[in-house]
């Protein structure tokens, strides 16, 4: 079967690789051989040097006649300096992402709480979302699977939090933010394009 479809999705951490991975385990085995999606996460794990990097990937590709239809960059705020650049970068090479604001462990909280709080580092989230899931890990938890039954009302949640936003507030200061719920939508619209 030709490949139809070429994805990147650098991932800013081992959370981020892992999550998005899981996501990509659920697509039927007739997608995965339809549409190749890399999955990666950058050495250098902050949101401007992420965005570098998918850059260069993107270039080299298209130089090589092999270009990506989307890239996706998977990265949190975690108070970074350099976020405003970041989103430069994301903008200005049309890159899609999926963020949230302040940590990823916001993101898994929502899909036990409907939880608008700023919080203000990652400690402090990841703090609150022991109460709900006392045993979680960053990197040896399977988040996505796990919390699979809860999904669909976490990205609710995410979504009418996001957009009851300010739009006047520049991106890489909003806090709380979503899009991580942008990367399983579009998931989605692969499995409904290639026949789930």
């Amino acid at each position: 079967m030709k490949v139809n479809k070429r994805i990147l999705i650098l991932c800013e951490g081992l959370t981020e690789y892992i999550y998005a991975k899981a996501m990509q385990m659920e697509l039927p085995r007739t997608l995965q051989r339809s549409v190749s999606i890399e999955i990666d996460y950058s050495s250098q794990n902050d949101p401007l040097s992420l965005a570098r990097e998918a850059a260069k990937r993107a270039q080299k590709a298209r130089k090589e006649r092999n270009a990506y239809d989307t890239v996706w960059l998977f990265f949190d705020h975690d108070n970074n300096p350099r976020l405003q650049a970041a989103f430069e970068v994301v903008e200005a090479h049309g890159f899609e992402v999926a963020y949230t604001a302040i940590c990823f462990e916001h993101w898994l909280i929502l899909h036990y709480e409907n939880c608008g709080r700023a919080f203000q580092n990652a400690d402090e989230a990841m703090k609150y979302l022991k109460k709900f899931w006392p045993d979680y890990h960053k990197t040896k938890s399977k988040a996505f699977v796990e919390l699979r039954d809860k999904l669909e009302v976490a990205i609710e949640r995410a979504e009418v939090l996001t957009r009851n936003q300010d739009a006047y507030i520049a991106l890489h200061v909003r806090n709380p933010h979503f899009t991580i719920p942008a990367l399983l939508r579009y998931f989605d619209g692969l499995k409904a394009e290639y026949g789930d």
